[in-house]
């Protein structure tokens, strides 16, 4: 996938699968806030490869974290 595609997914994703609502929006880059926490998703090129990379400010339980690490598993890895 595209960086671009990546975010894509994450919109449809986040929309559909969370209470979390869009505070900041940049080049391939997306923030999320609500209830269950923060996450901020972010992709770009890397040699050839699309790099992923998301931070959220909680840790593991069912909240943020959790929703954004199946975020991860739903979009594809070559």
């Amino acid at each position: 996938l595209s960086p671009e595609e990546v975010i894509q997914k994450a919109e449809e994703y986040y929309r559909e699968n969370t209470g979390l609502e869009v505070q900041a929006r940049g080049d391939n880059r997306l923030e999320y806030s609500g209830a269950i926490g923060v996450a901020v998703v972010s992709a770009h090129r890397d040699h050839g490869h699309t790099a992923v990379h998301v931070e959220t400010d909680r840790g593991v339980g069912f909240d943020v974290t959790d929703v954004t690490l199946r975020f991860l598993y739903s979009i594809p890895h070559v």
